[in-house]
C-alpha cells in the first residue's frame, strides 16, 4: 500500500475520531490551550472537521507545545518535553501511524531485544573484545530537518503529510514566537521516536554492515576486538558528524567510553557482562523509591485496599491495551535472580513496619518473574486489564476510589469503562515513566 493510501485511511473524520476514543479521551493531559480531552470531546465534529479541511488545503498549524520538564537527576539539566493540544494529539497520532506503516522496518525494538542479542552475543568472549560505548549529545535538538525530509521523501510522496511533518518539527515548545531553526525534533510528541528512526536510517545501515551494533535512539553499543576499539569509535564519531550529530568524547565519568567485555556496562536500565545480566544500580534504587513512596502514603489514607492494589501492579505489571507493562516485563532478560529476592525481603519488611499486615500480602518480584519466564500464557497473576468482567472492574474502582462495590454496579456500563479505564491508564502511565529507560 502506497503513502497516499494509508494517509487516506487515517485522515479520515471516523479514524480521527477512534484515535480521540482508545488514546486520548481517558487522558488528562491538556496543551498550551488548555482545552481539556472531556471539552474537546463535547465538539469534536466541529473541531476535526475543521482540522481535516486544513490538512486538505495544507494550512493546518499546530498550537505551540507545552514545555514539560522532566528532571535527569542531580547537576544534569532537565529533559524538555514537549505536549501537544488534545487537537494536535491526534493529528500527530494519525501522521505517526502513516510513518510507522510506510517505514515498518525501522520500528524502535524493545531494549530488551537488545539486552538478549548482546548478552548472547559476548557469552563466550572475554578481554579480547571490548564494548564500545557511545553517547550522542542532544540527539533530538540536534537533528537537522533537511536531512530528515530527503529521507521522509525517500518513501513518502504525499504532499499534504510532508507538509504536516515540516510544521509538527518546526513548531515551538513554549516560547510564544522564538527564531524558526532548521534543526531540533520536539521530544515526547507521538512522531518523536518512529522521526528519529528515519533520521538514522543511513547511518544503521552503515554501522550494521560493518560491526556488532546496537542502537536504541542516542544509546549506542558495539562490540568489538579490543585491539580496534579505539579506531571504531573514532569512525562512529566521524559519521555520526556527518549528519549532524555529535557524541561525548572518552574522558572520565564521560557517558561515551571503551570497556573491556569482562568489566561490564550499563544499558538500557540493565548492568551487561558475559556472566550476567542484571538490573543496574539506578534502575534497582529508582524500583525501591517507589515502593517506598507507595508506603509512605500508607500513612496518610485509610484506604488501605488502594494501597495494596497499586503496590502489586508495580510489582506484577499489567496487560493492558494487548501491551505488556511494567517492571518485570521489561527486566525480565535479568539472570540475577538474587536481586529480586532481596526486592521482595524489602518489600515485606517495609510492608510490615507500615502496619500493613492485616490488609493482606503484597504478590513477589520472584513469582512474577517466573510466570513471566515459563507460563506467560497461562498466568493468573499477572492482572489482564483488557480481560476484566464488569465485576472485576467494579471491585477495582470500589478499591481505588473507597467505594462499596455494589454501589459501583449500579453504574450505567459506560461509567464503569470510563473510569476503569481512567484509573489503569494513570497506573501504566507510571509504570511506564518507571522504567523509561532515559539516558
Amino acid at each position: 500500500m502506497r503513502a497516499r493510501q494509508h494517509f487516506e485511511q487515517q485522515f479520515c473524520l471516523e479514524n480521527l475520531k477512534k484515535i480521540f476514543e482508545e488514546r486520548i479521551a481517558n487522558s488528562a493531559t491538556t496543551g498550551k490551550d488548555g482545552v481539556s480531552p472531556d471539552a474537546f470531546g463535547a465538539v469534536i465534529d466541529a473541531e476535526l472537521g475543521q482540522s481535516l479541511t486544513k490538512v486538505r488545503n495544507r494550512s493546518y498549524r499546530f498550537t505551540a507545545y507545552r514545555q514539560k520538564l522532566v528532571l535527569k537527576g542531580a547537576g544534569k539539566p532537565p529533559r524538555e518535553i514537549s505536549v501537544a493540544t488534545v487537537r494536535g494529539r491526534i493529528v500527530l497520532r494519525a501522521i505517526n501511524n502513516v510513518l510507522i506503516e510506510c517505514f515498518s522496518d525501522k520500528r524502535q525494538a524493545a531494549p530488551h531485544y537488545f539486552i538478549h542479542e548482546i548478552s548472547e552475543l559476548i557469552k563466550p568472549l572475554g578481554d579480547e573484545y571490548s564494548f564500545v560505548q557511545v553517547d550522542v549529545r542532544d540527539f533530538y535538538p540536534s537533528i537537522v530537518h533537511e536531512f530528515l525530509m530527503q529521507r521522509v521523501r525517500s518513501r513518502v510522496r504525499t504532499p499534504e503529510l510532508l507538509r504536516l511533518i515540516e510544521t509538527a518539527i518546526q513548531t515551538p515548545t513554549g516560547a510564544s514566537s522564538p527564531q524558526a531553526s532548521p534543526k531540533g525534533v520536539p521530544q515526547g510528541l507521538s512522531i518523536s521516536n518512529i522521526l528519529s528512526a528515519i533520521y538514522m536510517i543511513r547511518f544503521d545501515e552503515i554501522m550494521h554492515s560493518r560491526h556488532a551494533y546496537f542502537r536504541y535512539v542516542d544509546d549506542i553499543v558495539v562490540v568489538c576486538k579490543t585491539d580496534v576499539a579505539a579506531k571504531t569509535f573514532a569512525f562512529i564519531a566521524g559519521q555520526l558528524k556527518k549528519i549532524g550529530l555529535l557524541c561525548h568524547e572518552i574522558s572520565e565519568g564521560s557517558k561515551s567510553k571503551i570497556v573491556p567485555l569482562t568489566r561490564g556496562i550499563d544499558y538500557l536500565g540493565y548492568y551487561v557482562k558475559p556472566k550476567i545480566v542484571s538490573v543496574r544500580k539506578s534502575s534497582y534504587r529508582r524500583m525501591m523509591e517507589t515502593i517506598m513512596g507507595i508506603l509512605t502514603a500508607a500513612k496518610h489514607t485509610t484506604n488501605n485496599k488502594k494501597i495494596l492494589r497499586r503496590l502489586n501492579i508495580k510489582i506484577t505489571g499489567c496487560i493492558f491495551d494487548q501491551k505488556r507493562r511494567g517492571w518485570m516485563f521489561f527486566f525480565s532478560m535479568t539472570t540475577d535472580v538474587s536481586q529480586l529476592r532481596r526486592l521482595d525481603k524489602f518489600v515485606q519488611r517495609e510492608w510490615r513496619r507500615a502496619g500493613m499486615e492485616q490488609f493482606g500480602r503484597p504478590k513477589t518480584f520472584i513469582k512474577t518473574y517466573h510466570e513471566i519466564r515459563y507460563r506467560l500464557d497461562k498466568t493468573k497473576y499477572i492482572p489482564r486489564f483488557d480481560e476484566y468482567s464488569r465485576e472485576q472492574k467494579a471491585a477495582l474502582i470500589a478499591d481505588m476510589h473507597f467505594l462499596e462495590v455494589g454501589d459501583v454496579l449500579t453504574w450505567p456500563q459506560d461509567r464503569i469503562d470510563r473510569t476503569f479505564a481512567k484509573i489503569v491508564r494513570k497506573e501504566v502511565a507510571e509504570l511506564e515513566n518507571d522504567i523509561t529507560p532515559f539516558s
